[in-house]
């Protein structure tokens, strides 16, 4: 597999690492881009929206699909990451899976934050969209890389082509909606952008203007901008295993993400442990989420599994 790269710079090549197209393929040798994913972890642990997996994932959290995250390289090859196990969450649509590749190259993660986005402040998104997306006035935005490849899985005896492009797009904050937007599409905290969102860019990472991840593409309305987005902290209790909370941990079991990043294992900023009104927040998070009181210890060595 090889990337065709339509811009050259490290910055551009490094931020492609950070993000994963999300590939459902067929027995029949059919393969369809579904989705954006993004890297939380250098093992290999995915954030996306929950409803861009949920079909593919059965209810012990095994992907039944299959489905193919790409992990893209900064020297324009890609590595194809099989899902193994995935949290998702119960209100929030956000997912966590854990990836695994036949070459164990670490995963690349950007910067993410709690700090919430206020209205006008501006936002993009990098994310994913078919090869054929094209750009102009009535659909803003731009591409950096263009992907073509042949995917192979010789257990399978099928060869899959497929390729896809990244787009840039950028908006901003236009409604913050604290509790719900809605009891069914979007009944959870979310916030509203005029990024326009295109097909495939679901699960994608949406940032900041100092280039931290702030929340996640949820929905949009197709043609007008008007889209909506999971603020980070959702992503606080989803689970992930194998991240120690320690070098050398003698627990290494499954662990929530907020204590993940109280110990300093995943890429906040700033840090969860930066001052004392970052553990105030914390608490504040956790009665916005209900868990203010919950049996979780948060640096304790015990097994949810």
């Amino acid at each position: 597999m090889q990337l065709t790269r339509l811009k050259r710079s490290s910055d551009i090549a490094l931020g492609i690492t950070g993000i994963a197209p999300i590939w459902k393929v067929s027995l029949g040798g059919a393969a369809e881009l579904i989705g954006t994913g993004f890297w939380v972890s250098e093992k290999g642990h995915l954030i996306t929206a929950r409803h861009v997996i949920e079909e593919n994932i059965g209810p012990d959290g095994i992907d039944v699909g299959p489905i193919y995250a790409m992990q893209a390289l900064a020297d324009g090859t890609a590595i194809p990451r099989v899902l193994i196990k995935t949290d998702m969450h119960k209100t929030f649509d956000l997912a966590l899976s854990e990836t695994r590749g036949a070459d164990a190259i670490p995963t690349w993660s950007f910067p993410m934050t709690l700090d919430e986005p206020r209205l006008g402040d501006p936002v993009l998104t990098y994310a994913f969209v078919p090869i054929t997306k094209t750009f102009d006035e009535d659909d803003p935005g731009f591409s950096t890389h263009r992907f073509e490849g042949i995917l192979r899985i010789p257990e399978l005896a099928i060869t899959y082509d497929f390729s896809f492009a990244t787009s840039a797009t950028q908006g901003t904050v236009s409604a913050i909606f604290e509790t719900a937007r809605d009891q069914v599409m979007l009944p959870f905290p979310c916030f509203q952008s005029t990024i326009p969102i295109y097909g495939a860019n679901s699960g994608g990472p949406v940032f900041d203007q100092y280039g931290r991840v702030c929340g996640i593409n949820c929905s949009s309305y197709e043609g007008q901008d008007i889209s909506f987005h999971v603020p980070l902290r959702g992503i606080l209790t989803l689970r992930a295993r194998d991240i120690e909370i320690v070098p050398e941990d003698p627990f290494p079991r499954t662990r929530f993400i907020i204590e993940l990043g109280m110990a300093g294992r995943l890429p906040f900023d700033p840090p969860f442990w930066f001052a004392s009104r970052v553990i105030l927040r914390i608490q504040y998070l956790l009665r916005r989420l209900g868990l203010l009181g919950h049996s979780l210890l948060l640096l304790g060595p015990h097994a949810l599994d």
